[in-house]
């Protein structure tokens, strides 16, 4: 038989091969395939799988079992909401707290900031006329913390050239310095001028004049610079200097116009304050008076006119 689709204007349908399937003779044929029988069949496949198709797929089933269904969701965002109205509620709770600390006159610490210790806010606790000061005194304070870092290196550098026999007691002395008098100087001028200002106190006032002189004289004597005094001030200056030990002596020039500086500095301050205090009308009468009572001395006070209580 001769396949007809090799020749292009010959008609597949005139074999007779074809002509027979499409007769229906044999088996397979057009007639058979849409007989009602086999059509019965198909559409009772096509039922059955609609039937089926009510059911959810395997896959999407397992998916909602995982998520938990709807219902669970719900429940989660219940509880996510109620978690959040309680943080929520905390943070109010907290805010309440710490304005009522305020409203009595206590903060949380802030300073120093590395790891705070006690509440510092200078420009929300000292009067508007009198930060300026307040902000001086405490540049003051800080570049004498310097002063101090500085002539413990200049006594370092006098122990490392070996110019002088008082180069292990001149560092050591200088190390002590520059961790006891950053403390005591806190605590003895700066932070009762702080008082001072925040709170009009006389008392405070002239805590501040008597341990920031101290500590002027203090520096004076530093720039002096006495061997084993732990200074790197003018005479361990020429020490080193004379020695050749041109190092140590540029360390020690520093150290020397560090002191002088803290001096000359401090005196400065110690007049300003000294006149605000005359200004503003303290007395040692009214510092002593408010000394007892706070119990820091015993006795009776002066006041008023002179009579004691």
């Amino acid at each position: 038989m001769s396949n007809p689709f090799n020749d292009p204007e010959a008609n597949p349908f005139d074999d007779d091969a074809i002509g027979h399937a499409l007769s229906g003779s044999g088996s397979g044929g057009y007639h058979q395939l849409h007989s009602p029988t086999t059509l019965g069949g198909l559409e009772a496949v096509r039922l059955s799988t609609e039937g089926g198709s009510s059911k959810a797929p395997p896959l999407a089933a397992a998916q909602n079992q995982a998520l938990g269904g709807g219902g669970d969701w719900s429940a989660r965002e219940a509880e996510m909401r109620r978690r959040e109205e309680e943080l929520a509620a905390r943070e109010r709770q907290v805010q309440q707290q710490e304005e009522a600390l305020r409203a009595h006159g206590l903060h949380p610490p802030n300073w120093p900031p590395f790891y705070p210790l006690i509440y510092h806010d200078i420009d929300s606790e000292v009067p508007a006329t009198s930060r300026p000061t307040v902000h001086k005194i405490y540049r003051y304070w800080l570049a004498s913390i310097g002063v101090l870092a500085l002539n413990m290196v200049a006594c370092l550098t006098i122990l490392a050239s070996h110019s002088t026999t008082t180069g292990g007691t001149d560092f050591g002395g200088a190390l002590i310095y520059t961790f006891t008098i950053t403390a005591l100087s806190f605590f003895a001028w700066y932070r009762p001028a702080y008082t001072a200002f925040t709170k009009d106190s006389s008392l405070f006032f002239y805590i501040f004049l008597l341990f920031e002189g101290l500590h002027v004289l203090f520096a004076a004597y530093m720039a002096v610079g006495l061997p084993g005094s732990g200074s790197g001030g003018i005479i361990n200056l020429l020490s080193v200097l004379t020695d050749g030990k041109y190092i140590s002596a540029a360390f020690c020039v520093a150290a020397t116009a560090g002191w002088v500086f803290d001096a000359v500095l401090g005196s400065w301050v110690w007049v300003e304050v000294n006149t605000h205090v005359k200004r503003g009308g303290h007395s040692l009468d009214s510092a002593r008076a408010q000394a007892v009572s706070m119990g820091v001395l015993g006795g009776s006070a002066v006041v008023g006119g002179g009579a004691r209580v």
